[in-house]
C-alpha cells in the first residue's frame, strides 16, 4: 500500500495510508472550477460558430483583432488571452494602489521598522515595473504587426521589381551591324534586332519567380500568353498547301520548325507552370487563341482547360500532353502528334486533323463535330467513349466499328467508305436523321449517361 507522512500539531509525523486521505471540494470550489473551465472553452466554441450578421459590420472584438494584426489567431484563444491580460492588469493596478495607500497611511518608520518600509518600497518598484511591462504588451504586439507588414510590403516590392525586370527583358533588343548592298555600293549599317537570347533568359526567370511565389502564377501565365500571341502577329503561321494530296501535306508538315525559340520556350513554360507551382490554372489564365505554334515541342506538358481556339499547331508534338477540357475548336492540327494525349472533354469542333497522329489518345467525351480527317489521320487505339461527331466525313479515314459504336453521331456523319445511315455498320445508338444542334446535344448527353459516363468528368 502506498503511504505518506502526515504531520501533527506537536511536530511529529505519522505514517498515514494515502487511501485514507480524501480531497474535499465544497460547492464554492466546484463553482470556481466550472467557471474557469467555461472561461477556457466557451469562447473557443463560440469562435467556431458562423457569423450570421452583416459582413460589413463585424463584431467589435473582430475589429480589434484585425487592427492588432492578429486576424490569423483563433478569436476564442485571443479572447482568453485578453481576459488573462485584463485580470493581471487589474490585479497589478489594485496591488499598486494598495501599496501606495499603505505607504501614505503608515506612520514614520522607527529604526526597527526600517526593513518593513524598505520592503514596501521594493514591492512598489516591482509592481510598477511589472505593470509597465503588462501595459506595454498590446503596444508591442501592434508594433510587431506593423513591422511584419512593412517586411511583407518590402518583400512584395522586391518581388515586383524582379517581375518588372523580367518583363522589361521580354522586349529586349540589341544593335547589330548588317552589310547593306545599294546598287554597286556596299556599306555596313547598325540596326536593331530582337535579343532572343536575353528574352529566353527572361522567360526562364519568370518561371522561377512563379515557383518562388506561387501567388504570381496567374500573372506570369497571362504575361507569357500575351507574349506568344503578340509574337504570333509578327511571325504569322505558314499557310498549309491546299492540295488534297496527303503526301504533299505530310512533306510540308515535316519541314515546319518553330518560328522563334523564345516563342516555343514561353509555350513550354506555360505547360510546366502547374507542375512548378502545384496550383491550378483552370480559369482561362493560359490563352493561346490563334497563336502560331507550328512545329513546337510540347510533349508531356499540361495545357488542361487552356484556350487554344484557332491555334496553328501543324506539326506540333503534343505526345502524352495533358489537354483535358482544352478548347481546340477550329485549331489547325494537320500532322500534329497527339499520341497518348489526354483529351477528355476537349473541344475539337471544326479542327483540322488531316495527317494527325491520335493513336492511343484519350478522347472520352470529346466534341469532334465538324472535325476534318483524311487517310493519314491515325486513330489507332484511341479511346473515343462518349465522344460526339456531327458533320464529320470518315470516307478516307481508318476508324474501327468499335470506336464508332463508342461515340454518338447523327445522319450528318459519313462512315468509312462513304456509307450513310442505311448501311449495316451504322451504330444502333446513332440517329438516322440529321439533328439540329440542341436536339443533338440533348441526345448526346443522354447517350453518355446511358453508358455510365459523367458528361462533366468523362473517363
Amino acid at each position: 500500500m502506498t503511504r505518506e507522512f502526515a504531520r501533527h500539531g506537536g511536530g511529529e509525523y505519522e505514517d498515514v495510508p494515502l487511501d485514507d486521505i480524501i480531497i474535499q471540494i465544497d460547492g464554492r470550489d466546484l463553482l470556481g472550477i466550472v467557471l474557469v473551465l467555461a472561461f477556457l472553452f466557451v469562447p473557443i466554441g463560440i469562435s467556431f460558430m458562423p457569423y450570421r450578421g452583416d459582413p460589413s459590420k463585424p463584431p467589435l472584438f473582430d475589429q480589434l483583432q484585425n487592427r492588432m494584426g492578429l486576424a490569423n489567431i483563433n478569436s476564442g484563444l485571443l479572447f482568453i488571452g485578453v481576459g488573462f491580460w485584463a485580470m493581471i492588469f487589474a490585479s497589478l493596478v489594485f496591488g499598486l494602489f494598495a501599496v501606495i495607500w499603505s505607504l501614505i497611511m503608515a506612520p514614520i518608520p522607527t529604526p526597527e521598522q526600517t526593513w518593513d518600509w524598505r520592503f514596501s518600497l521594493a514591492k512598489l518598484a516591482a509592481l510598477t515595473a511589472t505593470l509597465g511591462a503588462v501595459v506595454a504588451l498590446p503596444f508591442t504586439l501592434i508594433r510587431l504587426t506593423f513591422t511584419r507588414t512593412q517586411t511583407e510590403t518590402a518583400v512584395e516590392a522586391l518581388f515586383n521589381e524582379k517581375i518588372n525586370a523580367a518583363v522589361d527583358d521580354l522586349h529586349a533588343q540589341r544593335q547589330v551591324s548588317e552589310l547593306i548592298t545599294d546598287g554597286g555600293t556596299q556599306k555596313h549599317e547598325t540596326v536593331w534586332q530582337d535579343d532572343v537570347t536575353r528574352r529566353n533568359g527572361a522567360i526562364d526567370r519568370l518561371e522561377g519567380l512563379a515557383g518562388e511565389e506561387p501567388k504570381a502564377l496567374s500573372r506570369v501565365a497571362r504575361m507569357l500568353s500575351v507574349y506568344v500571341r503578340e509574337l504570333s502577329r509578327e511571325h504569322p503561321a505558314k499557310t498549309a498547301p491546299t492540295s488534297g494530296d496527303p503526301y504533299i501535306l505530310s512533306n510540308w508538315v515535316h519541314a515546319l520548325n518553330p518560328a522563334r525559340s523564345d516563342m516555343q520556350n514561353a509555350a513550354q513554360v506555360l505547360g510546366r507552370l502547374r507542375k512548378t507551382t502545384r496550383l491550378p490554372l483552370d480559369s482561362g489564365e493560359i490563352d493561346l487563341t490563334e497563336a502560331n505554334m507550328q512545329g513546337f515541342d510540347l510533349r508531356y506538358l499540361d495545357f488542361g482547360s487552356t484556350n487554344m481556339q484557332g491555334a496553328k499547331l501543324q506539326g506540333a508534338n503534343l505526345g502524352w500532353a495533358q489537354l483535358r477540357g482544352a478548347n481546340l475548336n477550329g485549331a489547325k492540327l494537320q500532322g500534329a502528334y497527339l499520341n497518348g494525349a489526354q483529351l477528355q472533354r476537349v473541344g475539337l469542333e471544326w479542327a483540322q486533323l488531316q495527317g494527325a497522329d491520335l493513336s492511343g489518345a484519350q478522347l472520352q467525351g470529346a466534341d469532334l463535330n465538324g472535325a476534318q480527317f483524311d487517310s493519314n489521320t491515325s486513330i489507332y487505339a484511341a479511346i473515343l467513349r462518349g465522344a460526339a461527331i456531327k458533320d464529320v466525313d470518315f470516307t478516307h479515314a481508318t476508324i474501327s466499328s468499335e470506336q464508332l459504336r463508342d461515340m454518338f453521331g447523327d445522319a450528318s456523319v459519313t462512315l468509312p467508305g462513304g456509307h450513310g445511315p442505311d448501311h449495316e455498320n451504322w451504330p444502333k445508338y446513332w440517329s438516322k436523321e440529321e439533328l439540329d444542334w440542341l436536339d443533338f446535344y440533348t441526345q448526346w448527353r443522354a447517350f453518355q449517361r446511358s453508358i455510365g459516363q459523367d458528361p462533366e468528368n468523362p473517363t
